[in-house]
């Protein structure tokens, strides 16, 4: 309702509006007047996306509204490194459960933990991997009192070698390093601190500036902390393994309803070139953007369950953006047409 308020406004009092709404600080006239720009800009991205929506999934501006498609694209985004060792391995078979309801979610069976926000850190493929693993350790429980208990996505971040932190990863490349770590610690001993400094990789040669032609492992920063300290804190929660998943549709749907919530990637910021970043601007309903990839995935997230709304099926994914975006922190996407490449590489860890 709020978008539609603000279309119906003049130019200067929808940016205005907009800036009241979400409670935007600028630190000069100039920044103010360039974030006015990119907002009115974005309503020709707004209209396009409807444009080329096939589902019921309404856009409109949201807290990202200040950044141009390229800007959001490099921040919010990830840029998937290398293929994860592992990421091809056949998947784990799924038997069809004949009996699977025709909708779930483990956020009704008090399975899932609240919407985190990942800031401007390309860390979607870590939230993605720790979400997982908090509500499979929760499910293997004989105790299930009090809900599953939020893990350090931090951990992850600054210790696994093989990902590259706020630049990119995989879901089973992360998977891989809590099982090798034993486990991962809360969140609340080992918290999420990515705003105001730069994590170094894990796997670089570190000194006190990186980039300055000593530090060789790309990609290169202009200052970074190596922070990892994964073995003074306590393990909060461990699994065995992963798992890839079956990209049948019908069988990740019977996995999640007898087993629990999916890691998954997909595209969300639109073919390369395009710069039409369709969840950037998502507010509501279910999405099935036309121009979307299938095989160019730049973002991980969480399937929780899934649905039908009306004769349009869909998947209820939880994203890290907060729970004032989107649906309370979440989107659905079309189940059933391999939408912007979600069943491409759904994964899980294993209790």
């Amino acid at each position: 309702m709020a978008s539609l308020v603000l279309f119906a406004l003049g130019a200067t009092d929808r940016f205005d509006a907009w800036v009241i709404e979400h409670g935007k600080n600028y630190s000069s006239a100039a920044h103010v007047a360039a974030a006015r720009r990119t907002f009115l800009a974005n309503e020709k991205v707004i209209a396009e996306l409807t444009a080329m929506e096939t589902g019921s999934a309404e856009y409109g501006h949201t807290r990202f509204s200040d950044l141009t498609p390229a800007n959001f694209v490099s921040q919010y985004l990830t840029r998937m490194p290398e293929e994860a060792a592992g990421a091809n391995m056949p998947p784990l078979p799924v038997k069809e459960m004949v009996d699977a309801p025709d909708a779930f979610d483990w956020r009704s069976e008090n399975a899932v933990t609240p919407v985190r926000d990942q800031s401007s850190c390309g860390s979607c493929w870590a939230f993605s991997a720790v979400q997982n693993v908090e509500s499979i350790a929760y499910l293997a429980k004989k105790d299930r009192s009090g809900g599953p208990t939020p893990l350090s996505v931090e951990q992850v971040l600054e210790c696994d070698a093989t990902d590259e932190a706020c630049y990119g990863g995989w879901m089973q490349s992360a998977f891989e390093y809590v099982v090798s770590a034993g486990g991962l610690a809360s969140e609340a001993n080992y918290p999420y601190d990515v705003d105001g400094h730069t994590i170094c990789l894990a796997n670089q040669t570190f000194n006190a500036t990186c980039g300055d032609g000593i530090c060789d492992d790309p990609p290169l920063t202009a200052y970074c902390e190596l922070t990892c300290h994964a073995n003074r804190v306590a393990k909060a929660a461990t699994v065995s393994s992963w798992h890839n998943l079956p990209s049948d549709e019908e069988q990740l749907k019977s996995f999640i309803a007898s087993t629990g919530p999916a890691s998954v990637a997909l595209d969300a910021g639109g073919p390369l070139g395009a710069l039409l970043p369709w969840l950037q601007f998502y507010r509501r309903g279910v999405a099935n953007p036309r121009h979307c990839s299938k095989t160019s995935l730049d973002h991980g997230v969480l399937i929780t369950g899934y649905g039908t709304d009306g004769s349009s099926p869909y998947w209820s994914v939880k994203n890290s953006w907060g729970g004032k975006w989107g649906e309370s922190g979440y989107f659905r996407i079309a189940r059933g047409v391999g939408a912007c490449g979600i069943n491409t590489k759904a994964c899980t860890s294993v209790a």
